[in-house]
């Protein structure tokens, strides 16, 4: 029997829920095959190495929804954020609150996650490029570019991971080089707001059969979407170039597989789109201390006139079109991202030996006009670096006759941060010129050097034919040393200088059963805990009593389910249904002034995730995945310091945790006597409401929405040439990726999400 790999990626979280696999090429080949499908076109099987060896998709206990390059492409996915509108329980934001950054990724799994990109927060949800860990958000929102498979992980990973990440894993695998023959692949796509992107991609082997090399690049281009009306500038756009490098060298029969591999990202764009709901006008926004006396003493002063004639920061500077601003300040969102690795795998007989070493270098430049207006009242900017070097040594293998597998693994982790930070609040509203409150403008310098160690392992044993247990576990040692340097921009007095270190140890345990009553149903439970390091708060105001240490937090999941297919493969159902319960959770609250993150409370998560994959014709498939969350909080406590006050109660919604997440597609071909093929895709995604800061505050929140996607693609004769036109977001919803509401200052900011798009793209391959 013929096998179809998935992946070239290592897929962890054993006895979760897993659904809507999508076919991925192997390694070797740069055919794409068609996704949704649990059994290949010809009746073979699609394996998956989720437990670090080959295994029929339905027999692995394992949280993933995956997707195929060619699935990203007929979903119309340019960045990697948009596969959440494809995947259940799942929120992947970029344009972070408070950044201005359009690739500032806020990632939740399940409910848990982090909703800040502070080099001083840790994300809750893990992101591996070909096997690296990528420890930033920061960058995080991809651009989907030569993928050979992209993977959503749910529940808490570490037992067959490199990094322990507590909410899940997101595993992002690139086109491996073939070693046998020359192909390659040339894209075009001009769309709205002038969008013109090229992708492509060659493979060269080098010397066939020993030693391959692909080079893949882009240059992706886009008009911002939202106008500013002072200037004419926009915001929201996209200008990125990025190339890429994976050279594969396997000697025959030497059990030997090197990979190395170099990536480079440019960006040169605009800031992340921002739109003014509030000032001092709505519910909520109340305590406006800052907002009265800058009003009052600064801001007749500056020249400026407000839309209705005033010389004040007033209501009348919202616009009456969500895509329209009176921003005025810095508009500028930069990133260079780049690194290289080197992956080895060597078969010793009976085991493979894995190396992964990867080094990662990041600089970005972002800057925000969080009151949307022509006055400097409230802006920020941010330079951040980053460098990141990791080591993960792997040891996989079957024994027993097979009924034994297992994988040990070490990992090494170093990296430091810096973060040159300009906070320009309320400028000008200082002694003599004005009482008290006074601008809290600060310089900041924020420096974080972070070291993890640990050590993971995982055996799967039969029992009894069909029968088999899991036990696994994971020891973790994190430290960290943070340094804050703060200086008010009033009187150019350094108030904060500080350094604070701390070790952070955990052991988190994995066990689960599995029964395979036959070869399509496959009944499984499991019992796992997940952690995540604490850290130190880098926002103070006053004093450094403001930089507190906050703890880890911790999760403990159980999860029950069902795999199981029907009708000779062409219909696949998979339930899981899980209870998690959360404690020490990391709270970030950014009310600016008031900036912090807090261990003050504990919580529970409910929820299940069923996905469908149908396919009564070869022409026809239907795909269905319905995710429900219950996330509430069981007790809540204070914050670290003084000014630290958390907004909520037992009664408020976790943070980008919908109650409902349903996702539907249906695609459609036919193939033509003259061997062309046309295919028509339609995807439809619903949410139910969605918090969008930890207060729950009414302005930022959207009450639910829906998105339509369609593609239509045609296969010239030859298969060489395709042609498509798509639309996305055809409903024209507006919908919010990201809010912030701050009382003290009187207002109120949303980033809302792309409007309707169309465009047309052609590609052709050798």
């Amino acid at each position: 029997m013929k096998t179809i790999l998935l992946g070239g990626g290592v897929i962890a979280a054993l006895l979760s829920t897993g659904v809507q696999a999508q076919q991925v090429a192997p390694p070797d080949t740069t055919t794409a095959v068609a996704p949704d499908m649990p059994i290949a076109d010809d009746g073979n099987d699609i394996l998956v190495t989720a437990r670090r060896t080959s295994e029929r998709l339905q027999d692995v206990p394992v949280a993933i929804t995956a997707f195929s390059g060619a699935a990203l492409a007929d979903r119309n996915v340019a960045t990697l954020d948009e596969i959440a509108k494809f995947t259940p329980n799942i929120r992947f934001d970029g344009a972070a609150a408070l950044s201005g950054g359009n690739y500032n990724a806020t990632v939740f799994v399940r409910g848990v996650g982090q909703n800040d990109f502070a080099i001083f927060s840790d994300p809750g949800v893990g992101f591996y490029v070909d096997d690296v860990y990528y420890a930033r958000s920061i960058g995080g929102v991809m651009d989907a570019v030569d993928i050979d498979s992209v993977q959503v992980l749910r529940g808490p990973q570490g037992t067959l991971f490199g990094k322990n990440t507590i909410g899940g894993a997101v595993l992002i695998n690139t086109t491996a080089p073939d070693l046998d023959k020359v192909s390659g692949r040339l894209e075009a796509t001009y769309g709205r707001f002038d969008r013109i992107d090229v992708k492509g991609a060659v493979n060269i082997p080098i010397v066939p059969g020993l030693a391959g090399l692909r080079i893949s690049a882009a240059s992706l281009n886009r008009d911002g979407y939202v106008k500013r009306l002072l200037d004419g500038d926009t915001q929201g756009d996209r200008s990125a170039q990025m190339v890429r490098a994976k050279l594969r060298i396997q000697p025959e029969g030497s059990g030997l597989t090197i990979d190395i591999g170099g990536d480079y990202t440019r960006a040169r764009e605009t800031s992340a789109p921002s739109d003014l709901l509030a000032v001092g006008n709505k519910p909520g926004i109340t305590g406006i201390p800052f907002l009265v006396n800058y009003n009052r003493y600064v801001a007749p002063s500056r020249g400026i006139i407000a839309p209705n004639g005033q010389p004040t920061l007033n209501p009348s500077f919202i616009t009456a079109s969500p895509f329209e601003t009176w921003a005025g300040g810095p508009n500028d969102n930069d990133l260079d991202l780049w690194g290289a690795q080197a992956v080895v795998a060597y078969d010793i007989g009976g085991a493979t030996l894995k190396s992964i070493s990867a080094y990662r270098h990041m600089k970005a430049y972002f800057t925000r006009d969080g009151d949307n207006t022509p006055f400097v009242f409230r802006q920020t900017t941010n330079r951040d670096k980053q460098w990141q070097f990791s080591q993960e040594l792997q040891l996989t293998g079957k024994t027993f006759d097979d009924r034994l597998s297992y994988v040990l693994g070490g990992f090494y982790f170093k990296e430091k941060a810096s973060d040159i930070a300009t906070a320009d609040l309320a400028i000008g509203l200082q002694a003599p010129a004005a009482p008290p409150p006074f601008t809290p403008a600060v310089f900041i310098r924020n420096y974080t050097d972070n070291r993890s160690l640990a050590a993971y392992g995982q055996v799967d044993f039969e029992i009894v034919p069909r029968l088999s247990v899991t036990a696994g576990g994971r020891y973790t040692s994190d430290k960290k040393t943070f340094t804050s340097i703060n200086v008010r921009q009033r009187d150019n007095v350094q108030f904060t200088n500080v350094t604070r270190s701390a070790t952070f140890e955990k052991f988190t345990p994995r066990l689960g059963l599995n029964f395979k009553a036959s070869r399509d149903l496959l009944l499984y439970a499991s019992w796992s805990k997940g952690f995540k390091q604490g850290g130190f708060n880098g926002r103070p105001l006053v004093s450094e009593d403001e930089v507190t240490q906050y703890k880890p937090e911790e999760l403990t999941t159980y999860e029950a389910g069902i795999k199981a297919q029907w009708l000779d493969g062409q219909l696949t159902t998979n339930l899981a249904a899980f209870h998690s319960k959360y404690e020490d959770i990391q709270l970030t609250v950014n009310q600016t002034p008031t900036n912090f993150v807090a261990n003050a409370a504990a919580g529970e998560i409910n929820g299940f995730e069923f996905e469908t994959v149908m396919r009564p014709a070869r022409w026809l498939s239907f795909n269905a995945a319905v995710g429900y969350l219950d996330a509430k909080y069981t007790s809540v406590g204070q914050g670290l310091g003084p000014t630290q006050i958390l907004p909520i109660t037992l009664d408020t919604g976790f943070v980008k945790a919908p109650e409902w997440t349903v996702t539907t597609g249906l695609d459609v071909s036919h193939e033509f006597a003259n061997g062309s093929e046309a295919a028509l895709r339609v995807d439809y995604t619903q949410y139910s409401r969605i918090y969008h800061d930890v207060a729950n505050s009414p302005i930022i929140t959207d009450d639910g929405y829906g998105l339509l996607n369609a593609r239509l693609n045609y296969t010239l004769p030859g298969r060489a040439i395709t042609l498509a036109v798509f639309g996305t977001n055809l409903t024209d919803t507006l919908y919010l990726v990201s809010g912030n509401v701050s009382g003290a200052f009187g207002l109120a900011e949303a980033s809302y999400g792309r409007p309707r798009e169309w465009g047309v793209s052609a590609s052709v391959k050798f």
